[in-house]
């Protein structure tokens, strides 16, 4: 998987710190709307936090796609970043200005300057991501040659190479100065910036953990990573000044344990540090270098593209922390699930910061106060007649959740959405699919090889996911008891909050759905690599003579292919039941790409049981089936 996720997870944010020696807390929400009214009514909700401490947003958030970014044919890689903010891309700087497009700078500060203008309103304070190592255009290094820095991309999973510029050149801080203060002059309010590196377009020279492994101009290998971090902090600090005001720099991505312990060895004031090691954590993990923040947000990284999803009792448990006298940042990461491509329903944010406050006014700590508080908060949703009810469903969703991780770690974005596994027909050959067929979802698989985007079901990202490492009893158990959690939440009535709740209800069977596709596709899959020899065969007859039973793998295989095909038809029940609005899809077909499902899920879904329909015979062309 990408390691940009962290960031794209707002995982990076849980170790942002106030300012030292502050006193007053202070929140970060994440949010990637494109669209103001939306936006408004998500600050309207954040302002619940003020009488908590200082509130800020991520505004750092382009208005379209960086198209200009991708190669001839498109490339999935460059998916990753094409949402990527930095101060370039709002306030270019003459010298890049040139290399982008007449006006694309011009509409991000637009989204920029009115987002700025609702925080205004609300007298809320601004957060900017500004990855500001991330590439730039090849025209820009041609032009000045001896600013490139180093190779960027991903060699397994790009098609182009890229290029980000070299911070430990005089004139690239320069330049980095001068876009901070003019960004700073434009949006006061702007408190914090965001920094991640390494990672998904992004990257400083020599850096241990840069995809490509550690590379750049030869004037510069000899410095270490914490006085390049150093300068770059410094830089982006001096134009906050001179824009007209301090602000806090959070530095984090992929580094190595000994370049996180040079860096933070020079720090300079003002700037804080988070970044993990890949392999100490394994790429997954966050390293514990700060413990004065906390975070906690909604279900999203986890069951994305399905949203408005929230496990109570786990924000419960989190916010415990919040009572360590340490503790004086507190994110809210409840709106950002992957690269930018979607957002959480306001009513879903709404509920967080509910359990978010009612942590902060009476704090829970231990296990039994946290029963109380979620009891409490179950009335306060479904009154006093459903309130036991809401509990145990509540309770149960956090049983159920534990069980996850006795399957392989993956993500539903990448086992569902990047592999179009919840959206493609599931067929023995898909290599006897015609180009028509296979129009709608292959060319948005990600994978830098057709033939294996076509032949793969477990290949993801050039790598390859066995998937969900359930039995299909372990498996049964987990979906079973998420669709009892749905019934429960459904028979409450005349509850306050009754919508959110059959809400939850819906987007919980359509989570259901999803997984059981990427746990078909990877059954499907073993059985294909299991008779790879025999598929490779042309077709044929059964023989006359056999086997009482047939082949093993023929009634295995349908009964996959026919619990894919009802599983399909349900997630369409699902969405026309109202779960269009809480799956994440494009809003216009051009917008569609790697992490973002089309426009039209249930015309999608359709063609996907059309497909299965036409192929449903292959099978008997290559496995024996039962001579009865």
């Amino acid at each position: 998987m990408a390691r940009f996720r962290l960031r794209a997870a707002c995982a990076l944010l849980l170790l942002f710190v106030p300012v030292a020696g502050a006193t007053e807390r202070t929140f970060i929400f994440s949010n990637s709307s494109r669209d103001l009214a939306e936006f408004r009514a998500f600050a309207r909700q954040a302002a619940r936090m003020k009488p908590y401490g200082q509130v800020q947003i991520d505004i750092g958030v382009l208005a379209q796609k960086a198209t200009f970014e991708l190669p001839p044919g498109g490339n999935e890689w460059h998916q990753y970043a094409v949402f990527n903010a930095n101060l370039s891309k709002f306030f270019p700087h003459p010298k890049i200005a040139p290399f982008l497009p007449a006006g694309w700078a011009a509409k991000n500060r637009e989204l920029l300057l009115a987002k700025a203008a609702i925080l205004r309103e609300f007298g809320l304070g601004a957060a900017l991501s500004s990855n500001d190592t991330h590439y730039l255009p090849e025209a820009f290094f041609e032009r000045y040659p001896h600013l490139r820095g180093p190779r960027v991309d991903h060699p397994r999973r790009s098609r182009r190479e890229e290029f980000s510029w070299c911070v430990d050149r005089p004139e690239t801080l320069e330049m980095i100065e001068a876009m901070m203060a003019e960004a700073k002059r434009s949006v006061p309010e702007i408190k914090t910036i965001l920094i991640h590196v390494n990672d998904s377009g992004t990257g400083l020279c020599w850096a241990d953990w840069q995809y490509p492994g550690p590379n750049g101009p030869r004037h510069c290998r000899t410095r270490g990573t914490g006085l390049r971090v150093r300068g770059l902090v410094e830089a982006i600090r001096r134009g906050a000044l001179k824009g007209g005001g301090e602000i806090d720099v959070r530095v984090g991505g992929m580094f190595s344990n000994p370049e996180l312990d040079e860096i933070a060895r020079h720090l300079p004031p003002h700037t804080y540090l988070s970044g993990r090691d890949p392999l100490v954590t394994g790429g997954h993990g966050v390293s514990d270098r700060d413990p004065t923040a906390m975070g906690v947000g909604t279900l999203a990284l986890e069951t994305y593209p399905v949203l408005g999803l929230i496990n109570p009792l786990g924000v419960l448990a989190a916010m415990k922390q919040i009572s360590d006298p340490r503790v004086r940042t507190c994110v809210l990461g409840t709106c950002l699930p992957w690269y930018y491509r979607h957002d959480e329903p306001v009513s879903t944010v709404s509920r967080l910061i509910d359990i978010v406050t009612a942590s902060i006014d009476v704090p829970a700590k231990g296990m039994m106060p946290r029963f109380q508080k979620l009891h409490q908060l179950a009335s306060r949703w479904g009154g006093e007649n459903n309130a036991n009810r809401l509990f145990d469903a509540f309770y149960l969703l956090d049983e159920t959740l534990r069980l996850k991780t006795q399957g392989r770690r993956y993500a539903s974005l990448y086992a569902g959405v990047s592999t179009r596994h919840i959206t493609r027909p599931l067929v023995l050959r898909p290599e006897m699919l015609t180009a028509g067929e296979e129009a709608y979802f292959l060319p948005f698989i990600f994978n830098v090889s057709e033939k294996e985007a076509r032949n793969d079901y477990l290949d993801i990202h050039g790598g390859r996911s066995g998937g969900p490492q359930w039995d299909d009893s372990g498996f049964s158990q987990y979906t079973g008891t998420m669709l009892r959690v749905a019934t429960m939440l459904e028979d409450t009535k005349g509850a306050p909050d009754q919508d959110w709740l059959r809400q939850m209800a819906l987007s919980l069977r359509m989570w259901v759905s999803v997984m059981q596709s990427v746990h078909n596709v990877s059954n499907a899959q073993r059985i294909r690599d299991a008779r790879s020899a025999d598929l490779g065969r042309e077709p044929r007859a059964p023989a006359k003579t056999g086997g009482y039973g047939g082949d093993p793998e023929y009634l295995q295989w349908y009964s996959i292919q026919r619990d894919e095909l009802d599983n399909t038809a349900e997630l369409i029940r699902l969405l026309e039941a109202g779960g269009l609005a809480f799956f994440a899809h494009a809003r216009r077909p051009e917008d569609e790409d790697t992490f973002l499902l089309g426009p039209d899920p249930v015309g999608d879904l359709g063609r996907k049981q059309q497909i299965m329909r036409a192929h449903w015979l292959d099978a008997q062309k290559y496995f024996a089936s039962p001579f009865r």
